[in-house]
This record gives structure tokens, sequence and C-alpha cells, in this order.
């Protein structure tokens, strides 16, 4: 029996096939480490791109949120050497006036620290003034995006 986990802000969730992992995001990015030989998956949904000092929610942030994502899927059972990285959203999400470029300063240190830990983004859907849904399954690796008013996509 598999049950699909919804992820909120500054959430962290690991799961094992056939279970999925699900949230929505605008400005926030959406991160998504996946071990298939494994079928162990995780997602974490971060806000923010940097902790300022030590925080009881690591998955606000970019830095400590890649951190903990990657603690808690290799303690799960994943396999470090394969894990791949998919990325979402980071949107625009209140027109150019409003604009203080959060989404596209949460890509970049989202992608910056998957780089520090030598994981590469193998796929990716940033940028835009939309937000989006999110889903991860870790049997394939699928992660599935749908903007808004869209067609879904597969990464």
């Amino acid at each position: 029996m598999s049950a699909t986990h919804t992820l909120g802000i500054a959430g962290v969730q690991t799961v094992r096939s056939p279970d999925l992992i699900k949230t929505v995001l605008g400005s926030c990015i959406g991160i998504t480490l996946c071990d298939v030989d494994s079928n162990i998956g995780g997602m974490a949904h971060v806000m923010l791109p940097e902790a300022t000092g030590p925080t009881e929610t690591p998955g606000k942030f970019a830095d400590t949120g890649v951190d903990h994502l990657l603690e808690q899927v290799v303690k799960k059972g994943a396999r470090r050497s394969r894990l791949q990285a998919k990325i979402a959203g980071g949107a625009a999400m209140f027109g150019a006036a409003s604009n203080t470029g959060i989404g596209a300063r949460n890509t970049q240190a989202v992608i910056d620290r998957l780089s520090q830990h030598r994981i590469q983004v193998v796929a990716q859907q940033v940028g835009g003034n939309k937000g989006r849904r999110m889903s991860l399954n870790p049997e394939t690796g699928a992660v599935e995006v749908q903007v808004i008013g869209e067609p879904a996509q597969i990464l």
C-alpha cells in the first residue's frame, strides 16, 4: 500500500517506493534527491537562501535544507554516489514591482550548496511568475512539475 506525503514550507521528507512526496511552490525551491537503485528519495521545500545562525527548522533555508535532506536520504539507505538532484520553483510571484529576487536567490543558493556536496542538478524548472506543483516518485526518479494553468512536465 502506498502513501503520498504532502510537504509544507520548510519541510523535509524521505520515502521509499511505492510512497510519493508532493508539494506546492511559489518563490520557494523544491529540491529532490533520489537514488533509484535503492528506491529512496527525498524532498525539501526551502523558502530562504541561508540561515543566519542555528535553526530548529533546517528545511527553511537552502544551506541547512540541502544538508539535512542529504543526511536524511543517506540515513534511510540511499547511496550518496548515486544521488541525483532535481529542483523546481523560484518564481517571482508578485510581479516586477514587488520582485525582491528571492526566487532567483533561492535557486542559486540551492545549486551552490548541492555543488559543495558534489551533487549535480540533472534537471530543473525554475523562474517565471507562477506557482507550481511538484511530486517525486522514488522508484523511477521522475519529478512531475506543473506550472499552474499549464500541462505537467516530467523532469
